[in-house]
């Protein structure tokens, strides 16, 4: 017969060596049971059936392979018709029935091919999963105790066993087999380890701790069996045990992470933060401990250092960060978490080569991402925010803000058509944020402007304005571009006019409301509005150069003269006053 061990093992060029097995191996039987030459040569006629029998059986063992369940499914129920009392295929069938979530099927086939061989470990294996899978559990258990019968030195079989006399609450039998198992092999780790939890679902938590101390005594210089007693006394609520056991692992394993975790929240629980610290501080220094955990512990301190800016969080949570990134160079959380702390100081400098290590190091985290953004933005680094945003957009192609950045950055680099495009495509994104698509707009404005691209520039303030009638940045920058234009200057004088309402004493909306004037033609009023401006703040060169402007058309040339000088001495670049400074006049 093919056995389906031979069958679960071997690829596929045994298969065709089994598959001749399985018919020599009939033949034989067919010769011993018939004897007479006529009765085998009747038997050898209706074995025509055999060869069809063994191509399909290896069809179906090839496709279950390949995790073609259907097609298997098919090609061993015609081998089911071929031959019904043929084991090898009840044990496929109930092998992919159980795949298939058909428990019924599955146990109904289980049973023919155990009952055909009942010595076969895989054919009881197969029915004990089948019985499980029903929820037949005392029959599991039954063919369990029969399997152990059947292969009684078999030792997996036997804790098998015990597994499932203890998950059906027959305590006492699973706990006779875990001993006859110690009696055979000695103390051993996880017996103990399962005897214990049969104790303690018992409740007899001597015999548990009695059970972890024999395991610790059998290797006394094996600290994990220190830590399983310092667990238990943990759960037990005796510390001062627990702390025993922590002080033997040290001696055995002085930098082991998980004790020193451990000694630090012990400290904590007995409220002696320094001694926790120290612990604490021990374990972070140590590579072997994950980066998750000093992850997360790392974040928690920065979480309460923002919560409580006064507390010593932010001092230890920035050390903890520090070791952390001594002890993971190249982590990205490490780097991430050490420039968030730097950032409770407002030290985006530093901060800012910290985030682009963990960005560049795990592209796909797009915090750091975002939070290197806004520094190079805050920093007015706009050849490094455009680098960087560029290489956001193309990872995080659905996020609005590297869109945003990069649009910013390119404004500020002059280069307007890219400036456009990135705005324009990044407020395809913005999902039920008013605040940033107002952003886009208004910086979609100043692009379309920049590119003398009026019409969707004017269109873009009035988007903008849409989403808020009185944002003052919109108001200013829209009434200044339509008076520099000289179109539209009576809806510049009122979008300015709203802007200085809004927030007077601003000296640059202050200046705009003055210059619309000025093309309006109301020199005295706008010398009004201009002579304020230029008296707040330090001196400007744009508001001196439009006082000027307005002085000279009051016919106060030698006034306009004098402040056109100091527009030029506090720094301005325009041509044209230079001009107006050798002509005394304005062309």
């Amino acid at each position: 017969m093919i056995t389906p061990n031979l069958l679960f093992k071997f690829k596929h060029h045994i298969f065709l060596i089994l598959a001749a097995s399985y018919l020599l191996l009939n033949a034989c039987k067919v010769a011993k049971a018939k004897g007479t030459a006529g009765e085998i040569k009747s038997e050898v006629k209706s074995s025509k059936i055999e060869p069809a029998f063994g191509n399909k059986f290896i069809d179906g063992c090839n496709a279950r392979m390949k995790r073609n369940y259907d097609e298997a499914l098919v090609l061993f129920l015609d081998c089911a018709k071929m031959d019904p009392s043929n084991a090898p295929t009840r044990y496929e069938l109930a092998k992919l029935y159980l795949e298939k979530n058909n428990n019924l099927l599955a146990l109904e086939n289980a049973k023919l091919c155990a009952a055909a061989d009942s010595k076969n470990e895989y054919y009881q294996i197969i029915l004990i999963d089948c019985y499980n899978a029903n929820k037949q559990y005392q029959q599991a258990i039954k063919a369990r105790e029969n399997l152990v019968k059947s292969f009684p030195n078999n030792s997996e079989f036997k804790e098998d066993l015990a597994i499932q006399y203890s998950i059906a609450g027959m305590n006492d039998k699973a706990l006779a087999i875990y001993n006859d198992l110690e009696v055979v092999y000695g103390v051993n780790e996880q017996i103990s380890l399962n005897k214990v939890k049969l104790f303690k679902r018992q409740q007899k938590l001597k015999e548990a701790e009695a059970e972890l101390l024999k395991l610790s005594a059998s290797n006394e210089s094996e600290p994990r069996y220190c830590a399983y007693l310092a667990e238990f006394y943990e759960e037990k609520g005796d510390k001062v045990k627990m702390k025993e056991m922590y002080d033997k692992i040290l001696k055995l394993d002085p930098n082991n992470p998980t004790v020193n975790l451990a000694l630090s929240d012990y400290y904590y629980s007995i409220n002696q933060p320094n001694e926790a610290f120290t612990f604490l501080k021990q374990a972070f220094l140590n590579p072997e401990l994950d980066v998750n955990t000093k992850a997360s512990i790392a974040s928690t301190y920065y979480s309460r250092a923002e919560q409580n800016p006064k507390s010593n969080y932010k001092e230890q949570g920035r050390e903890l960060s520090s070791l952390f990134l001594k002890a993971h160079p190249k982590n990205t959380d490490a780097n991430g978490i050490y420039a968030d702390f730097l950032m409770l100081d407002d030290n985006k400098v530093e901060a800012s080569k910290y985030y682009y290590n963990a960005a560049f190091t795990e592209k796909n985290n797009y915090h750091v991402w975002e939070q290197l953004l806004f520094i190079y933005h805050d920093l007015r680094n706009y050849d490094s925010l455009e680098v960087v945003s560029t290489k956001a957009m193309d990872i995080f192609a659905s996020q609005p803000n590297p869109y945003f950045f990069n649009g910013v950055a390119n404004l500020k680099l002059k280069n307007y058509k890219k400036a456009a495009q990135s705005l324009k495509d990044g407020l395809e994104f913005v999902v039920d944020n008013k605040a940033q698509m107002l952003n886009f707009y208004a910086n979609l404005g100043d692009a379309y402007n920049s590119l003398k691209e009026f019409e969707k520039s004017d269109k873009a303030f009035d988007d903008a304005l849409k989403i808020d009638a009185d944002n003052t940045m919109v108001l200013n920058n829209y009434a200044y571009y339509l008076s520099l234009r000289k179109t539209g200057l009576d809806k510049a004088e009122k979008l300015s006019k709203k802007c200085n309402e809004l927030a007077p004493n601003n000296r640059n909306y202050m200046d705009t409301y003055g210059w619309i004037l000025f093309q309006q033609n109301k020199f005295f009023e706008a010398e009004t509005w201009l002579g304020n401006a230029v008296k707040i703040g330090n001196p400007n060169p744009n508001i001196l150069e439009h006082y000027g402007d307005v002085l000279y058309k009051l016919n106060k040339i030698d006034d306009a003269m004098k402040q056109w000088e100091l527009a030029k001495k506090a720094g301005s670049t325009n041509p044209q006053l230079d001009t107006k400074i050798k002509t005394k006049k304005i062309d």
